[in-house]
């Protein structure tokens, strides 16, 4: 799957999965053009999509459709870009730290002369970990993460509570609560049969 920022289809998620469904249902371009009914969005906008920027077969009408995904599982997967994001600009300014000073040593090993004022570099000369770009992003991060946290919490407070509400009626499983007994229905009383009847 391609995006183009230029393709009218590609830029709404929503209207690209509804063309792409509507092709591979059957309908035609003039078709999908009419439904949606946007005056920008014509048949031949339509085609060039379904041939340029779709995986699949177009012929057979069998492209890859994107699945829908829910909106919470859309905002972890942007919290752990994120959290990569953040996590690769460190490792980045690590690694240009330990270049340079490793450069600054083979130069001395060479036979170079040694700048008397010459420091060490630290990785956070690169990338300010403390500034407020890098905040923001970590301020969200930890938003989200906080959300996320609370609902489990809530989660598992209800379990506890469902569990401990079955554990007093006698309803829990033996294996988790001990030995409490549950009640047991008596046997029916059976009658006999008379036969001087």
């Amino acid at each position: 799957m391609t995006i183009d920022v230029k393709c009218l289809v590609c830029r709404n998620a929503d209207r690209r999965r509804l063309v792409e469904l509507g092709w591979n249902g059957g309908m035609g371009a003039d078709t999908i053009a009419t439904v949606l009914g946007e005056r920008a969005i014509s048949a031949r906008v339509i085609t060039k999509h379904i041939k340029e920027h779709t995986d699949g077969d177009a012929n057979v009408r069998a492209i890859v459709v994107e699945p829908e995904r829910p909106m919470r599982e859309r905002v972890l997967a942007i919290q752990k870009m994120q959290v990569d994001e953040v996590e690769r600009r460190i490792d980045l300014a690590k690694q240009r730290a330990a270049e340079l000073n490793a450069f600054h040593d083979a130069t001395i090993a060479a036979g170079g002369k040694a700048d008397p004022e010459w420091v060490p570099h630290d990785w956070s000369e690169f990338y300010d970990i403390l500034g407020k770009d890098s905040q923001a992003a970590i301020t969200s991060i930890l938003r989200t993460q906080g959300l996320t946290d609370k609902r489990e919490q809530k989660t598992n407070e209800l379990k506890l509570g469902l569990f401990e509400s079955m554990a007093k009626a006698g309803l829990a499983p033996k294996a988790l609560i001990g030995g409490v007994e549950v009640p047991q229905l008596s046997a029916p009383e059976e009658v006999a049969d008379d036969a001087s009847d």
